[in-house]
């Protein structure tokens, strides 16, 4: 047995051939396996939509992997953090606590999406704060489905404009001392996110810190983290190798 991490697939119906890698990744699991999503499993997420091809697939695959002994989780991400319990049933995934502490491997280690870790960007940390207001999702919830898709449609354009321009570390990179934070308070010294899309393993950056695995976003290349008793095991592979 197990674990996997995965993050930042960004799924829809436009880019089938990324579901479609999602499904051949899926196979490759075995009997009592466990696969933790940390975030942005979707390009974005506005509320279940039972015209949406992407989102059907998704139910189905996750369902046949359930039945094969499979435990699949969910944590939220800045793209579809609006998953409740009732879509995640649909789904067939359980949802997790934004901050989660795995103990699966030879020690304990923390899993988030990572957009937490960024806490210089004030502007993204306040649009945060106001999104998990119950009153505020009630509104939205209340507004036709195709009025909730242009809204995320025009939230997730700026946010690839502003990428393009290029984004100040300073403002968008992850903050040590709040990385910091997040493993002392949770007793940890090794973790594991996504959000960045910056691949790659750091070793010590802080003093309580002594691995941090960042996965990678999944297109040309898909990457995860394997969690097992001997240890934990950041790996990224061709899309090509695994759906030929």
């Amino acid at each position: 047995m197990a674990s996997y991490v995965i993050a930042d697939l960004h799924l829809s119906i436009e880019n089938k051939q990324l579901c479609s890698t999602f499904a051949a990744f899926l196979d490759k699991l075995k009997k009592e396996d466990r696969l933790i999503i940390s975030g942005d499993f979707f390009n974005f997420f506005v509320g279940l939509d039972p015209q949406d091809p992407c989102q059907l697939f998704i139910k189905e695959i996750l369902q046949k992997a359930k039945k094969r002994g499979i435990e699949i989780f969910f944590q939220h991400g800045n793209r579809d953090f609006l998953i409740s319990k009732k879509d995640a049933e649909f789904f067939n995934f359980t949802l997790l606590p934004e901050i989660y502490v795995e103990t699966s491997g030879p020690e304990p280690c923390l899993i988030m999406h990572g957009d937490s870790l960024c806490s210089n960007d004030k502007k993204y940390q306040d649009f945060k704060a106001i999104t998990k207001k119950t009153w505020i999702r009630k509104l939205f919830f209340m507004l036709p489905l195709f009025i909730r898709k242009k809204i995320a449609a025009k939230l997730r354009d700026d946010s690839q404009k502003l990428t393009g321009k290029g984004r100040d570390p300073l403002i968008y990179g992850l903050v040590p001392n709040t990385l910091e934070k997040f493993l002392v308070d949770n007793k940890c010294s090794i973790i594991i996110h996504g959000h960045l899309h910056q691949y790659g393993a750091h070793h010590s950056e802080t003093p309580h810190e002594k691995q941090r695995f960042a996965l990678g976003d999944w297109g040309e290349y898909y990457s995860f983290v394997k969690i097992d008793s001997d240890g934990f095991y950041l790996l990224r592979y061709p899309v090509a190798d695994l759906v030929n």
